[in-house]
């Protein structure tokens, strides 16, 4: 009997071993629980960690986007990174960094299809740069795959720009057995060629692309094959040949001293002030105009024979690049005057390009003057409108000069004409043996 113990002291133990089992049970769980929700907000930072790190590769190419001008290019006109790129935006948008335009209308024959970008998407197919059923209207607006867009860019460098391909497999592709012939070739020529260059190990190519991937296309491609430039300039990729005023630039060429682009600018800070940089991507369309237009007027004054000059060969030569009609009482003075004085003047002008910029009243072009005096009887006023600064004075016989001379838009056209000024005015880089003595 003195082993007897009452039920109730049984269910008392027994509760209080429930009570510390729930309890152990309830720490538990909050343990897992806590254990769960951190490892959940591990896995999403660094996810979030791993997916901007991925993008932030590429976010740099979004400011050279738009110095360049090629943003506006875009749908929606950002170049932001993280955003997709369809099918036909894809075309357009490496349509426009080889012909480094805005819109091709000016190139590409108009087109009854209606899709979007179905102006480049046609000229594409025409080309053979894409197939006539990759780009669709029922697909126009898909979003592209990144592969795809690495053969069509290839071919535009094989059957626009007509460069050699370079498809050896040069580095190590890890999933390079992931991809077709064409694509191979496209994967390996644009990695030797520098165009593709933040992640050559693995390319990734079923995946949709994103627009930082194609900036960085769009990007290294222009600048490899310089197809921002104007002719056969090419730009400068040399360190030690960059200007220190470099960032004012939205590039600069490897023939042209870094000196000539440290030259100050002609009212530098004046209201309304534009640099180079600022000036390019809504102009650039106009720069191969601007440099054909600024060398052939000043090729022409700088290239004067007393032999055969007229006031018929002067208008037939200026007109088409003068901003305004010529004055003939003028021009007939100045004729007479290189006569009378045996004036023959042989000289090269060339644009000192990108340099345009705005000086907060008109439009400014760098240009480089080689000028040679063959003979004359004076050594005051031998170039036109010299007289329109009173007597510039010249002394020596052989020059080299800089001056950033004064354009103008007419009312009927965005570009750029020559105004008349006097060179010894615009001059940028001063020259003692050529002085202005006054009226």
């Amino acid at each position: 009997m003195n082993n007897f113990v009452p039920s109730y002291k049984n269910e008392e133990e027994r509760l209080k071993i429930r009570k510390e089992k729930d309890k152990k049970d309830k720490i538990r769980n909050i343990i897992i629980t806590a254990i769960v929700i951190v490892v959940i907000v591990l896995v999403c930072i660094l996810s979030y960690i791993l997916i901007n790190l991925n993008y932030s590769k590429y976010e740099h190419y979004e400011s050279k986007m738009k110095v360049y001008g090629f943003d506006k290019v875009y749908d929606n006109s950002s170049a932001k990174t993280k955003e997709k790129v369809t099918r036909s935006e894809a075309v357009k948008m490496i349509l426009s960094c080889v012909y480094n335009v805005p819109d091709i209308e000016g190139i590409a024959m108009s087109t009854d299809n209606t899709y979007s970008n179905a102006i480049w998407v046609e000229y594409a197919k025409k080309q053979g740069i894409i197939g006539q059923e990759e780009v669709t209207e029922e697909n126009a607006d898909d979003t592209v795959k990144y592969q795809e867009v690495l053969v069509w860019l290839y071919n535009i460098k094989t059957k626009i720009l007509q460069q050699t391909p370079d498809t050896e497999a040069k580095v190590e592709v890890k999933d390079i057995n992931a991809y077709n012939a064409d694509q191979r070739l496209a994967i390996y020529d644009l990695i030797n060629s520098n165009v593709i260059v933040v992640n050559t190990k693995n390319i990734n190519g079923n995946q949709k692309l994103f627009k930082g991937k194609l900036n960085e296309l769009i990007v290294n491609f222009a600048e490899e094959y310089n197809t921002i430039t104007v002719g056969d300039a090419r730009i400068n990729i040399n360190d030690e040949r960059l200007p220190s005023n470099v960032n004012e630039y939205p590039y600069t060429l490897s023939g042209i001293s870094k000196d000539v682009y440290e030259l100050d600018y002609i009212n530098r800070g004046a209201n309304g002030f534009i640099l180079p940089i600022d000036f390019y991507a809504d102009n650039k369309q106009y720069y191969a105009q601007i440099k054909n237009f600024v060398e052939s007027y000043y090729n022409y004054l700088v290239n004067i024979d007393y032999n055969d000059i007229t006031v018929e060969q002067m208008t037939r030569k200026l007109k088409k690049y003068a901003l305004e009609e010529f004055n003939n009482d003028k021009l007939n003075e100045y004729v007479e005057y290189v006569k009378q004085n045996h004036i023959k003047l042989t000289g090269k002008v060339t644009a000192q390009l990108p340099c345009i910029y705005f000086d907060g009243e008109n439009y400014r072009v760098r240009i480089k003057i080689e000028l040679k005096i063959d003979s004359s009887d004076t050594d005051t006023n031998l170039l036109f409108d010299d007289s329109l600064s009173g007597n510039i004075e010249y002394k020596d016989d052989e020059y080299t000069l800089y001056a950033d001379i004064v354009m103008a838009k007419n009312e009927g056209s965005d570009s750029l004409f020559v105004k008349e000024e006097t060179i010894y005015t615009m001059l940028v880089k001063p020259e003692s043996n050529i002085v202005n003595t006054g009226e």
